[in-house]
This record gives C-alpha cells, sequence and structure tokens, in this order.
C-alpha cells in the first residue's frame, strides 16, 4: 500500500474519532424573545405586607392541615392513596424513569457470550474405517463485543429528550397531587357549607311558618288582615323553593368528592355528608 493512501486511513480514522465526541446541533436555550425573558414575568408579586401571602413565602408541605379538620385530614390521606388518576400519573413517571433509563443503556460497550456443548459420533465410512468410531463430545463456544459510537449526536440526544420527558412528567404528577387535595377540600367546604345555609333556611322556614300561624289567629280573632296573610304565605313558599337548590349543591359536591376519593357516592366516611362548618 502506498504512504498517501496511508495518510488518508489515518486521517478518516482520526475524523471519525473526533466525531464520536461531538453532537451534531446547538445545546438548547431558551429564545430572548420569549415571554418567559420578559422583566415583567420575572418581576416579583406585589408584597402586601401580610408574611402569609409575601412573595417568595414557601408554602407547608401538608398545607390543608391549616384548616386543622381532622376529617379534611383523612379525605386527603384517602384521595392521595386511591384516586384513579393519581395512580395513572404515577405510571407515566415509572415508564418515563424506565424510558429514560433505556436511552442511558443504548451507547457504549455490548457484550454477547454464548456456548454450546453437543454429543455426536461420526461416521467410519467418512475415514474409510471398518470398525465403528467411539461417541464423541463437540463443545462450541463464541464471545463479542460491540460498541456503537454516537457519531451525529443521536444517543446523546435521544436521552436528553427521555430527561426531559421524565422531568415533565414528574411536573405533571406534583401538579396532579396539588390539584387533587385543591379539589378535594374544596368539594369538603362545600359540602359544610351547603349543611350550613341548608340548616339556616331550614329555621328560617320554621320561624316563617309559626309566623304564618299567628297571623291565622289573628285573622281568627279579628284582628289581622288577608293581605297579611298572603304575605306570610308567600314568604313560605319563597324559603321553602330555596331548599332544592342547597341539597343539589351539596349533593354535586358529594358527587365530586366521591369520584375524587374513588369510591360511590353513598360510601362516603362517616361525619363528610353530616358536616355543617370546615
Amino acid at each position: 500500500m502506498s504512504r498517501p493512501a496511508l495518510h488518508r486511513i489515518a486521517l478518516g480514522l482520526a475524523l471519525t474519532t473526533l466525531a464520536a465526541c461531538t453532537t451534531v446541533g446547538p445545546d438548547y436555550a431558551v429564545p430572548a424573545g420569549s415571554a418567559f425573558q420578559r422583566p415583567e414575568a420575572n418581576a416579583a408579586f406585589i408584597d402586601t405586607g401580610n408574611p402569609q401571602v409575601a412573595a417568595g413565602a414557601a408554602l407547608p408541605a401538608r398545607w390543608w392541615e391549616l384548616y386543622q379538620d381532622d376529617t379534611l385530614n383523612r379525605l386527603v390521606q384517602q384521595a392521595l392513596r386511591d384516586n384513579v388518576e393519581l395512580k395513572v400519573a404515577d405510571a407515566n413517571l415509572r415508564r418515563a424513569a424506565a424510558v429514560y433509563e433505556q436511552a442511558l443503556d443504548a451507547g457504549g460497550f455490548e457484550y454477547e457470550a454464548e456456548a454450546g456443548v453437543s454429543r455426536a459420533q461420526l461416521s467410519a465410512e467418512s475415514f474409510l474405517l471398518e470398525h465403528e468410531l467411539p461417541p464423541i463430545n463437540l463443545a462450541d463456544g463464541k464471545f463479542a463485543i460491540s460498541y456503537q459510537f454516537d457519531l451525529f449526536g443521536k444517543l446523546k440526544r435521544a436521552s436528553e429528550a427521555a430527561h426531559a420527558d421524565e422531568q415533565s412528567v414528574a411536573a405533571a404528577l406534583d401538579l396532579a397531587r396539588v390539584s387533587l387535595v385543591a379539589q378535594v377540600a374544596g368539594s369538603y367546604v362545600e359540602i359544610c357549607h351547603a349543611n350550613h345555609e341548608l340548616h339556616v333556611a331550614e329555621h328560617s322556614l320554621q320561624l316563617q311558618q309559626r309566623s304564618r300561624e299567628v297571623t291565622q289567629r289573628l285573622i281568627s280573632a279579628g284582628r289581622g288582615t288577608p293581605p297579611e296573610l298572603a304575605r306570610a304565605n308567600a314568604q313560605v313558599a319563597m324559603l321553602q323553593a330555596a331548599l332544592p337548590p342547597l341539597h343539589a349543591h351539596r349533593q354535586a359536591a358529594e358527587y365530586q368528592l366521591a369520584a375524587l376519593l374513588g369510591r360511590t357516592p353513598g360510601q362516603l366516611p362517616d361525619g363528610v355528608a353530616d358536616c355543617s362548618q370546615a
């Protein structure tokens, strides 16, 4: 082989080695004109002077315990354990982590080993022999090593994409947890608020019914007038009409809470449907 040909081969090997250490395409960077880079997007919130709502104030990890309600605490724990959507988000995170690990293992050395043993008896006629040959043991083995060069950065970009996907799925899981706890707390508060409004409306209805009875007695005694009785009947009817929407509102909140807990509406824990304050 001529000397120029050897030089060309050496140059080709050197370029191949250098290419294995490079990655095609620039590293990702946030565009300079994006909304995230604007000053108003990174400005601090207006400080109200209240340390509980001041900018940068850390939210407690178990913020729902600020309500100091044992029933709510049990509901949140049950939802975090049994909610179907949260289980799906957790499964997606495990899948993304597995894909990332697979992407990391795509490059590097790969080993392959293979071995086998067999017993055979060769034909004596093939060796021009008259007597029978004894059985023999045949062994076969193979060992191979391969390495995949990342010449164009395909493996590196794939691992970066898998890592970014894992991070996005983890953020989605955190968001699902926060949203779940917020919805559980909101549904529970709505049930308690609806019960409180029902108690007030029913008590007001009882008082108005007593007032109507008094008006009827006054009319019977000759001291009342029919317009006063008509007004009392209208007020009673108005209060009675306010009860069904309150019952429907409470029932809707119970259905929502049951779905968040992974249960049917009739399987809510004791004390939830009867709560009146939270």
